[in-house]
């Protein structure tokens, strides 16, 4: 560790044991991960090695409002109970001085070689699109997932293809056969800069340092100004590009965040041909708080998924309110995905059944208005709802303020009324056209709701900061409920 990491380290550490001595524990997650103080953004390096699983993440330790990133690290053996390791990567070489930006992890001879973006800004006048920003790729290789080897730049801009702007970012990493592939997201000059194009970078190596540019995933018609956090893998037969596209016109029921996170179909042969067009976006969470989602294989061989629990950019529209109290964001749960019918289905990863610490309520419900409260006091619990027979009064009413219904083919959830608007911190609606609502599956946390339709068809997440917890429901229905424990840090 050099100098200027070892400040790094003894100024966080200290951050964090001001906040962890602090009484006001307001809205802190039972069962989410979280940033033991500060800031936390994307997912990173997810993995399963040497019979554990490593978390890193984005981490701003010094500001809830984000600021210089480093990586902070969580490891388990069972996705249920956690420990913290501290932070792991720290800005502190030229490469990387202005953060340690995303990356992922790539497993092999009993070797974890994490591969990440290293953050640059040059000083003087810059718009830090077309000029002063660096984006380099950097490796560095653990034999534990704890200590790590001398960072090593593998790529810099000069190496880049041609036509790309200064943003270049978040390489994930793969083995198909004898060679090693890397995608990276990337931002294509327009014939201005209002017309920039999002895009992916496809590279490949035979030995995981020397890269060199293979393909280019776009859509036929301009789709986004920006492509972020791309991750492709094949599912069930199914080649699938996961990417956060920026820029993309918002739209009612359709792409209604400021950012999408999604999916693209890849039905091209990406490893020879120069141009692959993805076809298809589906956006994977359709609430107000998904994005920067990124893939791992677990223990027995299943495709997870994590995402960070939050959006760039939404300050003018909703709030975290956890601010007020030293930190912002979470990531999501890990959730199991498989592709079947045309789409990607996410649930929850079945090692989290092993939260359910008493059932609290089971009952087949009929009401024709909102029943009295089912929940008293219990802020973290998980509702099962089957045997739905739909109809104009269909509703769950959670807090008191966050409403989910489904009605004319569309599945929405709202904030609603003054408590909605207090709880929300911003937060509206939020919808989607659903065909047939068959079961409804919902993780509720202190300040985290995710809920999955039709066995993960669908799913909505969501923060919110009740002062008080309560859950009522109007229909026909099936309807069990658990009270959940918390994780162990």
């Amino acid at each position: 560790m050099n100098l200027v990491a070892k400040v790094f380290e003894e100024a966080i550490k200290q951050k964090e044991i001001e906040y962890i001595n602090k009484e006001n524990k307001k809205w802190r997650l039972n069962f989410h991960l979280m940033p033991p103080v500060g800031w936390l953004n994307d997912p990173n390096a997810l993995s399963y090695f040497k019979g554990e699983y490593h978390i890193f993440f984005q981490y701003s330790p010094f500001s809830a409002n984000g600021g210089l990133k480093f990586w902070g690290h969580y490891t388990t053996k069972d996705l249920i109970n956690y420990k913290y390791i501290g932070v792991s990567l720290y800005p502190d070489q030229k490469y990387d001085c202005h953060g340690v930006y995303s990356g992922s992890a790539f497993i092999e001879d009993d070797k974890i070689y994490i591969y990440y973006t290293g953050n640059v800004k040059l000083l003087g006048k810059h718009d830090y699109i077309e000029s002063g920003r660096e984006a380099n790729t950097m490796l560095i290789v653990s034999n534990d997932g704890i200590n790590f080897s001398e960072k090593e730049c593998l790529m810099e801009m000069k190496d880049y293809p041609k036509g790309i702007t200064n943003h270049i970012r978040d390489p994930k990493v793969w083995r198909e056969g004898d060679s090693y592939y890397m995608v990276q997201g990337a931002r294509k000059y327009g014939a201005d800069r209002d017309n920039d194009i999002g895009e992916v970078l496809v590279f490949s190596s035979k030995d995981k340092r020397n890269w060199k540019h293979i393909s280019t995933i776009s859509t036929k018609e301009r789709f986004g100004y920006m492509w972020e956090c791309p991750d492709l893998f094949n599912l069930d037969g199914q080649n699938i590009l996961i990417t956060c596209p920026q820029g993309v016109n918002q739209i009612d029921s359709v792409y209604e965040n400021i950012y999408l996170s999604g999916y693209f179909l890849i039905n091209d042969d990406y490893k020879n041909k120069e141009y692959v067009e993805a076809t298809s976006f589906t956006v994977l969470d359709r609430g107000f708080d998904f994005y920067a989602p990124q893939t791992f294989l677990d223990e027995n061989g299943n495709r997870v998924i994590i995402g960070w629990m939050g959006v760039p950019d939404t300050e003018e529209t909703h709030k975290n309110l956890t601010v007020h109290y030293g930190w912002q964001h979470c990531l999501t749960v890990a959730r199991e995905l498989s592709f079947k019918n045309g789409k990607l289905y996410q649930k929850p990863h079945r090692s989290l059944e092993k939260l359910r610490e008493k059932k609290i309520f089971e009952n087949k419900c009929s009401y024709s208005s909102l029943s009295d409260n089912l929940i008293y006091d219990v802020n973290s619990y998980e509702v099962l709802i089957d045997s739905i027979k739909c109809s104009n009064n269909f509703e769950l009413l959670i807090s008191e303020g966050v409403s989910i219904k489904y009605k004319e083919n569309k599945f929405i959830l709202e904030f609603v009324g003054d408590t909605g608007k207090q709880i929300g911190g911003g937060r509206g609606k939020r919808s989607a056209y659903l065909e047939k609502l068959e079961n409804i599956r919902i993780l509720i946390d202190t300040s985290a709701i995710e809920i999955f339709i039709n066995n993960g068809e669908m799913v909505f997440t969501t923060r919110y900061y009740p002062d008080k917890y309560s859950f009522r429901v109007s229909g026909d229905m099936g309807l069990t409920i658990y009270k959940l424990q918390s994780f162990s840090y």
